[in-house]
């Protein structure tokens, strides 16, 4: 994956997560206002993502530290895209970006 912003894409926020108990989060309104490409930093433990409904400990598409950064392309702007630690305590970072006008 590419270290610069790609030409074309306009960053417009970004979150850190720390991710400890069982409580899925979502993204914050200016990722789901104005992000159409999301990168997805997982730094510490794997963590699992679910646009339908909230991710478990044990269910949702798993997110490991090695396959990090994750690039989710056409986010929609959903509030149901959720995420959670699938073990220990676990930290994302999601940089969003738009496409340049």
């Amino acid at each position: 994956m590419a270290k610069f912003i790609p030409p074309g894409l306009v960053p417009v926020g970004s979150q850190r997560s720390v991710l400890s108990n069982s409580t899925a989060v979502a993204l914050n309104s200016t990722l789901r206002a104005s992000a159409k490409i999301l990168d997805i930093s997982v730094e510490t433990k794997a963590v699992r993502m679910l646009a339908s409904s909230n991710p478990t400990l044990t269910t949702g598409v798993l997110i490991t530290t090695t396959a990090s950064p994750f690039r989710f392309y056409d986010y929609n702007g959903t509030s149901s895209l959720k995420f959670q630690r699938s073990t220990g305590t676990a930290t994302i970072n999601v940089q969003g970006y738009r496409y340049a006008r």
